[in-house]
């Protein structure tokens, strides 16, 4: 097959129309041509004389300028595709940005040669995806994945009812209607326990003269009033838990505003429920608490006591074994006290400080106060980590 390159370049062919006679590619005759001990007969040299010329210039952007200059035995109009062909480039991979031709004729031996010169500039084809023939492809291999069945939709459920800062006296039974409601309305679900934290400051005042725990003075609160619609509210929720959880806990801890009094109505739901066997209550005058719901930790707090900082170890001491205990994972605890809602996620234990619907009183408008946003919330948990925030 050499010789046979050889003879038809002699004849001045382009190496084009060789491949396209030997039914071989433009590279592969060239590769023959050149490994040829006769490939000096046509090396630089066409039959008639003439030189060929094949110059790249390969840019950053992809692009390739290339100029070349040939003879061939027929004039014709070259494609784009014939040109790139020509040019030693592949039409499905390039496309030309310029084209600069021209030709002139030499007649050698009564035959007529055309000189042919030609510069481009070509750039490579940007291959648009066909996503819809991918998704056709895909279909009939892909199985959709089934997502992993969350272990909590078959586990036990626990609900936690962090009541901080409701101050009663500043705030009355009708102020937290629509909050008893949407307790009312999360608590027709089935509950393994329900867990009510009464986190301190039931009430706005520690006494009929209208002074806090530690005596700042504060606007006259009717306390009978206060009392009585505290009782009422706590009452009404318990009842309504006791309806669907299999059992119910009252944790207390004591705030700074009714440090004392606060303690007398958790006493009183005491003796109205002593004969209630699925009802805990801890009615203990201590700042820090905590209990396991299923395997979660819960501890509670009003939040005057220490920084939050100190809150793990004081909870990890305290409680240790409750802290370590086999097969806990999810740590949390609640306090109130500042009126506004803040999440902390500090050394294994989650603080979650929550937010209250009391009224604004006239020292939190004095001192400026008065941005937060007014809700409680209710954490559902399941056997081993927290599910569900409901705003109520």
């Amino acid at each position: 097959m050499e010789d046979r390159i050889i003879d038809l370049k002699k004849e001045g062919n382009t190496w084009q129309e060789i491949a396209d006679e030997l039914d071989i590619t433009l590279d592969k005759a060239r590769g023959i041509a050149r490994n040829s001990s006769r490939y000096n007969e046509i090396r630089g040299v066409n039959a008639n004389g003439s030189t060929d010329i094949d110059e790249k210039t390969y840019e950053d952007d992809g692009s390739i300028s290339s100029y070349i200059r040939t003879q061939v035995k027929q004039k014709k109009t070259f494609t784009k595709q014939e040109l790139l062909t020509l040019h030693g480039l592949d039409p499905d991979e390039f496309k030309i940005r310029t084209i600069t031709s021209n030709e002139w004729t030499t007649p050698i031996i009564g035959e007529a040669f055309y000189n042919y010169q030609s510069k481009i500039v070509a750039e490579p084809l940007k291959h648009e995806i066909d996503w819809g023939a991918i998704g056709e492809r895909l279909a009939d291999r892909v199985t959709p994945k089934q997502p992993k069945l969350a272990h909590s939709v078959d586990d036990e459920r626990y609900l936690v009812i962090p009541l901080f800062d409701l101050h009663f006296g500043q705030s009355t039974l009708t102020d937290y209607d629509e909050t008893l409601g949407k307790i009312f309305y999360q608590l027709e679900s089935d509950y393994k326990k329900v867990l009510i934290i009464s986190g301190g400051d039931l009430l706005h005042v520690d006494n009929h003269n209208s002074t806090t725990a530690n005596g700042t003075q504060l606007e006259t609160t009717d306390l009978t009033q206060a009392w009585e619609d505290a009782f009422d509210f706590l009452d009404l929720i318990i009842d309504k838990s006791l309806e669907n959880a299999e059992s119910v806990e009252l944790l207390y801890v004591p705030g700074n505003h009714d440090e004392s009094i606060g303690q007398t109505i958790i006493k009183a739901l005491e003796r109205l429920y002593q004969r209630e066997d699925r009802l805990t209550i801890d009615g203990k005058q201590e700042a820090f608490k905590a209990i396991l719901l299923g395997r979660n930790f819960i501890g509670a707090t009003h939040g005057i006591r220490k920084n939050k900082k100190d809150y793990p170890m004081i909870f990890a001491t305290q409680f240790s074994q409750l802290w370590g205990a086999e097969g806990v994972q999810t740590r949390e605890t609640f306090t109130g006290h500042f009126h506004h809602e803040l999440v902390s996620d500090m050394n294994g234990l989650l603080i979650r400080q929550g937010a209250t619907r009391n009224e604004t009183d006239k020292w939190h408008r004095d001192n400026g106060f008065v941005g937060s946003h007014k809700r409680f919330q209710l954490v559902e948990y399941s056997e081993y980590e927290t599910e569900l925030i409901r705003y109520v």
